[in-house]
């Protein structure tokens, strides 16, 4: 098995907060330690302890407490810790305004409610950092900010605090997670089973003993789990996994399912803030996806967008195996797009898309190498409003081999990846579920790369993502938002899009015509002719027509193949071609 070590320097990263504290002295309503994720930049928490009355930041703009440009209210942050909201521009520009005006530290609070923290990466300035930088979640960061509002005085302490009885586990990355967030019921056969444990830390000056992790699993409302396993000692500076009993999830409906840990000790725990971890899975309908399941909107959670340092290139896959894939159909895809600063989705130059690639590991190792992926369907993106900067898309996918809508899995136990692929020199996020991260589980469990929470490329051969050359973000094992829709054949009503197509001549050398045929009136029909790799390179459009025939100049175009995509009001039909100078 080779599960990707590769990571890119200068990109994303978290880090856990080990055994440093950050704790509210004053006022008495707010004191206590509280969970946070640090930077990956900046002063080391473990190297000193800093104090000081908390101050926002005001740098003039319209957006004042986000501290993106030199900061306007310097006598007040000098000697204080900044805190600064999240958004706007790169951490380490936040941190180094703040730095420049004498902040001794510096606490970013989350700007995306239930999801916790981050890690934070340096951006293009974050190496002249020399203060500490840590995160605190969005619900943390509205207590503090309230008591401030009210006018009274928030003093924070942070940094290599020690108490004599202190346990702890990491809320994101120190309990296991099955190796997907959601997960279709029906494919949940017998022998479905879940691995629970948990690691804990003893950051106290005591020797802990009789540590013990307890975890329950509840669906609305029914308890289904209740274990707990115990380590008869742990020494200071020190941290064990302790394993749980597996959850057997075979058989179960579809809904949430809640896993709530906790860890204790004989000892009285003097910060007891991270001693408790609730996280949750789905089983759904039909729907395969790493990240976990937001019913409200009826997509994949998503808290974040990520793509590489600079922008360009990327490609983000999660794998999956359908375990009882015989007589079923992948038939569309849906993931989360957003553009950087300045840009509209339509602005963008290059292309968006999904792929989908069957896996078949050739030497039987467990690790995907880029010759073992073959492509086996595409999709054709297209944003509904081209003036946003960020919208969930959903498509159909089309057979790379037949283009026909939807792809018939290959058979019981059938693996795939697919891939939410951006072409160009922009640039363009991907979505993320960072609250579902597989960091422990993978460490212990993860048999094939199918179980990495997702897999990152930039480059292609031949189309195909080079995974050989395949990275994660260095200890970030947050999951890609991407959902895969499985259906059986006539989950979807037979709907006749095209009554006659036809293309000539076949291949072209300079140009193609098209004649199409409906079983009925359009308001609108849609021409697209897209690469291989998924670029537009051709768009037009009729409107009010049941026939329609239309040429296309391909005389500029590179030798090879091509699709045709026609969109009618009751959907797409799509015709493969080559060009051939």
């Amino acid at each position: 098995m080779r599960i990707f070590t590769l990571l890119f320097a200068g990109l994303f990263a978290f880090a856990t907060a080990g055994a440093q504290v950050v704790l509210v002295n004053s006022p008495a309503d707010l004191a206590g330690s509280y969970s946070f994720s640090t930077a990956t930049f900046g002063a080391d928490l473990s190297t000193g302890v800093w104090t000081g009355d908390a101050v926002f930041v005001d740098d003039g703009s319209a957006n004042p407490t986000e501290g993106c440009n030199a900061l306007m209210n310097g006598a007040e942050i000098a000697g204080n810790i900044a805190l600064i909201d999240r958004g706007g521009c790169e951490f380490g520009v936040k941190c180094l305004n703040a730095e420049n005006e004498g902040a001794i530290a510096v606490i970013i609070f989350n700007h995306t409610p239930g999801a916790g923290t981050i890690g934070m990466a340096p951006g293009a300035v974050g190496d002249q950092v020399t203060i500490p930088c840590v995160m605190l979640s969005y619900e943390d960061g509205q207590l503090i900010r309230n008591a401030i509002d009210m006018g009274e005085t928030v003093n924070i302490s942070m940094g290599a605090i020690k108490f004599d009885n202190d346990i702890a586990t990491d809320n994101r990355a120190g309990v296991f997670r099955p190796p997907f967030g959601t997960f279709p019921a029906g494919q949940a056969s017998d022998g479905f089973f879940v691995p629970l444990g948990a690691e804990v830390t003893n950051n106290g000056l005591n020797v802990a003993s009789n540590v013990t992790v307890a975890a329950t699993i509840t669906k609305d409302g029914n308890e289904l789990y209740n274990e707990s396993a115990s380590e008869a000692m742990l020494e200071p500076d020190s941290s064990v996994v302790i394993a749980l009993p597996d959850f057997d999830a075979a058989g179960e409906t579809p809904g949430e399912f809640v896993m709530a840990y906790s860890i204790s000790s004989d000892s009285m725990d003097q910060l007891d803030n991270d001693n408790n971890v609730t996280t949750s899975f789905f089983f759904s309908e039909n729907v395969f996806s790493k990240a976990g399941w937001d019913p409200a909107n009826n997509r994949p959670f998503r808290t974040n967008a990520y793509t590489i340092s600079g922008g360009g290139n990327i490609e983000f896959l999660s794998g999956f195996s359908i375990p009882n894939g015989q007589g079923m159909v992948i038939d569309s895809i849906q993931f989360y797009v957003a553009v950087g600063s300045g840009l509209t989705l339509g602005d963008v130059e290059g292309s968006v898309g999904a792929f989908i690639y069957e896996w078949v590991d050739a030497n039987n190792d467990g690790g995907v190498g880029t010759d073992e992926l073959s492509l086996v369907a595409i999709t054709d993106v297209t944003f509904s409003d081209p003036a946003e900067t960020g919208a969930w898309v959903k498509v159909p996918v089309l057979d790379f081999n037949t283009f026909e809508v939807g792809l018939a899995v290959s058979g019981d136990g059938a693996t795939y990846f697919v891939g939410t692929r951006y072409e160009g020199s922009d640039l363009v996020f991907l979505g993320f579920d960072e609250n579902f991260d597989q960091t422990l589980w993978t460490a212990f469990y993860a048999q094939t790369d199918l179980e990495l929470p997702y897999i990152g490329v930039t480059e292609w051969v031949n189309n195909i993502p080079n995974v050989d050359q395949g990275f994660i973000f260095s200890g970030f094992f947050g999951s890609a938002a991407t959902a895969v829709i499985v259906n059986s054949p006539n989950a979807a009503e037979d709907v006749e899009i095209v009554s006659n197509m036809s293309m000539f001549p076949n291949p072209t050398s300079d140009r193609l015509t098209v004649e199409v045929e409906l079983p009925e009136l359009t308001s609108s029909l849609e021409y697209k002719i897209r690469s291989a790799a998924g670029q537009l390179v051709r768009h037009e459009t009729r409107s009010n027509v049941n026939y329609d025939k239309a040429e296309f100049d391909v005389t500029d175009l590179p030798s090879g193949q091509y699709f045709l995509i026609l969109k009618t009001d009751n959907g797409s039909a799509a015709r493969a071609f080559t060009v051939q100078h």
